[in-house]
């Protein structure tokens, strides 16, 4: 199959992996056909050595609806298909945020319901500023899903994410990055340049050592300080050990631009 033919598009350039979610016509919403697609995208990015980093935006006007409205009515008649879909799509958000690698969403536009869960599942957010995230959820008596509690509160807080979710709000590009919910806001034509930009910069980095600062960080979420440093000590004398410390090391002294081998 052509791969521009594919949802999602998928591409890879210097070092760098582009998941574009390519159902415009829906406001990429999801199916459970368009899950199993992004799934398998996310697993070429993960699987292959030449991809340092990957990049998660959507076509169109807007990033993801999250559940397809049609979708969604379906679940409500039929609970066996709600277990399937609800699980399909939390499996999708965790296969995406448990990848090793650093993971940038460029949210270009509006993101509803499991949609913000899967932006939210990147470690690094660039949004436009035509970028908006709507938690719908209680406005159509759902309960939030795939990980989109457990997100929001680790980053506004417990009373902050039961304003939010309670009153079902959309939260425009500015309040998201007041929030911290995104790290940086940008004018919409300059997005997908600046998602390049920060995602180039990883992508020439050292890749193991990357991977470790991603878990060193992930851990101490949910670990004391005891446990979170001596965890870093074990991934520190992991990383001197390899090339590219080696590689790193020698630049700094040659006053020279390092070249990472990604070993």
């Amino acid at each position: 199959m052509d791969e521009q033919a594919r949802t999602p598009l998928y591409r890879v350039e210097e070092g760098v992996a582009w998941l574009t979610l390519n159902r415009p016509e829906t406001l990429n919403s999801f199916t459970p056909e368009f899950v199993h697609e992004i799934n398998d995208a996310i697993r070429r990015a993960e699987e292959d050595d030449a991809v340092r980093a990957l990049v998660v935006t959507g076509e169109g006007r807007g990033f993801t609806s999250g559940g397809n409205l049609s979708e969604l009515a379906a679940m409500n008649q039929d609970r066996r298909r709600a277990i399937y879909d609800v699980d399909s799509t939390a499996d999708m958000v965790r296969l995406l945020y448990n990848v090793k690698k650093p993971v940038i969403a460029a949210v270009n536009g509006p993101a509803f319901g499991a949609g913000i869960a899967l932006a939210m599942a990147c470690d690094i957010l660039i949004a436009s500023e035509k970028a908006q995230f709507g938690f719908s959820f209680t406005g159509l008596g759902f309960c939030p899903d795939s990980g989109t509690c457990w997100f929001l509160t680790q980053r506004v807080g417990y009373n902050k994410a039961c304003e939010i979710l309670f009153s079902a709000k959309t939260l425009n590009a500015e309040e998201l990055k007041a929030l911290g919910l995104v790290n940086e806001v940008v004018p919409h034509e300059q997005l997908l340049p600046a998602a390049a930009k920060i995602a180039g910069r990883i992508a020439k980095g050292p890749a193991l050592a990357l991977m470790l600062q991603k878990r060193v960080l992930r851990n101490a979420v949910s670990t004391s300080f005891e446990q979170n440093r001596d965890y870093e000590a074990v991934s520190q004398i992991f990383a001197s050990q390899t090339d590219d410390c080696r590689e790193g090391l020698s630049a700094a002294l040659e006053r020279r631009r390092p070249s990472f081998s990604g070993k």
